[in-house]
């Protein structure tokens, strides 16, 4: 497809409202099922019955919306651009929710959302600025990187089903958000590959695209998880500030997109990564889903 960046930063931006509004649908239909107590967790048929609640499967539509406005986005321009935009879905999941559970929204929660939305936009600005033009495809970087992705994701499931409770939500966010920003990677390279390498018979295709399988199901029952652990502005906040890092960090260690990004920025890009994550962090104490406005 031919790369077009200002109508890829378009459709992402249109995913992202149609991931905020998914977001607070579906965690109100979770919150029916769930304890709501610190921490909690959705057994198996908790997990079922949200399955088949008529709200939550009309959030999964937007989703799937919202996934394929970002595929085709993908497409048009670098993975390190398309990425980080979709933390605007935090301001509007913040208003949403706010308006949703008749909240004023307070100081901190706009300071939270400035911090992760300036922090995202600043690493995006570094990453562009130091683009790639295209990806470079290494059949044994890509599997390795995508099984490390993976790793790292389980291990914060891990935190997420056993860590301490505050961190719950967290956890089970961050799962989701690596596979989400490994995924991006791979959606770019298998995007590639097929208009550039005879996949048919490629082993590392076929790795891949059922990697995008398991990971769509593993990361969409780690965000109900996390749903039932905590509020949806928590959940997008950290998809939207952890997501981007880890999609980048694939880009650069897997696709070869870090070819131009000198010392300086990357040094730069981390700082700004923490300034984002940090955000979200104060989100999660300050936000409009609390029961307790002061």
């Amino acid at each position: 497809m031919t790369q077009n960046i200002p109508l890829a930063v378009v459709l992402t931006v249109l995913a992202s409202i149609a991931l905020a509004i998914a977001s607070v649908v579906q965690h109100l239909a979770v919150a029916d099922q769930a304890a709501q107590l610190p921490g909690s967790k959705l057994s198996g048929k908790q997990l079922v019955a949200v399955l088949r609640n008529p709200q939550w499967l009309g959030g999964l539509l937007l989703t799937g919306v919202g996934a394929g406005l970002q595929v085709v986005a993908l497409l048009m321009a670098p993975l390190t651009v398309v990425q980080p935009i979709g933390v605007l879905a935090v301001p509007w999941t913040i208003l949403l929710a706010a308006r949703v559970h008749s909240r004023r929204i307070l100081p901190p929660m706009w300071v939270a959302t400035a911090l992760t939305v300036a922090g995202t936009a600043a690493f995006a600005w570094v990453a562009i600025a130091h683009a790639a033009p295209a990806p470079v495809l290494n059949d044994t970087w890509l599997v390795v990187g995508t099984v490390v992705g993976f790793g790292v994701a389980a291990l914060l499931a891990l935190v997420g089903s056993r860590g301490p409770l505050p961190l719950r939500c967290l956890a089970w966010s961050a799962a989701a958000a690596v596979i989400y920003g490994a995924e991006s990677g791979v959606v770019k390279a298998i995007g590639h590959y097929t208009t550039t390498r005879p996949w048919l018979g490629s082993a590392t295709f076929w790795f891949l695209a059922a990697s995008i399988a398991v990971g769509a199901v593993l990361a969409g029952i780690w965000i109900q998880q996390g749903y039932a652990a905590g509020p949806a502005e928590i959940v997008v906040g950290t998809l939207n500030a952890a997501g981007p890092v880890a999609g980048v960090a694939y880009g650069i260690a897997v696709l070869g997109e870090g070819v131009n990004i000198t010392s300086g920025a990357a040094w730069l890009m981390l700082l700004c990564a923490g300034v984002a994550i940090s955000g979200v962090l104060i989100l999660s104490r300050f936000h409009p889903s609390t029961t307790d406005p002061s």
